[in-house]
């Protein structure tokens, strides 16, 4: 029998795209694309201003003079790790690797058993954290002209961010059991919830926004 263009056709519409990795599913689109870029190098960083008229400074840090690329824009994960912490005992090393490749992430207890819950959290508040302080990079160099954010932005964008990213899990929970294993133990007032705080109209993470400052935070670099 030969090949006709209508069987051809049927044959394509039967056929179905590869399934998404369900580790991929526990990180957004957005910030998915973010990670592929980071991979790639693909971002406007450092050596990509080089060459474009007055914009070579961009790839400067405006604190520690020396070339700016991903690695040396990573601030202190403080707000990741506290948060981390009110579930978890131990903060795993964060290289630049395993920020990048959070997706991928497994977290086991001292018996090499997976941890599901922990594995889902660790994915979202590296991927999320990560994306955040590259949005914050962002307005610092081209929106503000070099002037760093205060303290108290740029924590309360982190908290924006995962309250959202909380947010989002709580309403499209298809999947309950995994989004009270992620979250149980970082929400904020927990004790005052019902054990499937799911019903819940809403729940925030237990991290308090911070308190009014004029302080500007200085970006860490690798000079400082």
């Amino acid at each position: 029998m030969s090949l006709t263009q209508s069987i051809a056709y049927a044959a394509i519409k039967k056929a179905k795209g590869a399934p998404i990795r369900k580790a991929t599913q526990n990180i957004i689109k957005q910030v998915r694309n973010f990670l592929w870029k980071s991979l790639h190098n693909a971002h406007c960083i450092g050596d990509f201003w080089t060459h474009i008229p007055e914009c070579g400074d961009r790839g400067i840090c405006q604190f520690c003079g020396v070339t700016e690329d991903l690695e040396h824009i990573k601030q202190v994960w403080d707000l990741a790790k506290d948060l981390w912490l009110k579930q978890y005992d131990h903060w795993p090393v964060l290289t630049l690797g395993a920020i990048l490749g959070c997706g991928l992430a497994f977290i086991s207890d001292e018996n090499g058993k997976q941890l599901p819950g922990a594995s889902r959290l660790f994915r979202i508040l590296i991927s999320e954290s990560l994306f955040t302080i590259w949005k914050i990079r962002n307005d610092c160099v081209i929106t503000n002209n070099g002037v760093s954010l205060t303290l108290k932005a740029i924590h309360n964008k982190w908290l924006f961010a995962v309250n959202k990213r909380l947010e989002l899990d709580h309403a499209m929970a298809s999947r309950q059991r995994h989004v009270l294993q992620t979250w149980t133990s970082t929400l904020k007032d927990e004790d005052k919830l019902p054990e499937n705080w799911l019903r819940v109209p809403r729940v925030l993470v237990g991290v308090e926004p911070h308190q009014p400052s004029s302080t500007p935070a200085r970006r860490r670099g690798r000079n400082r």
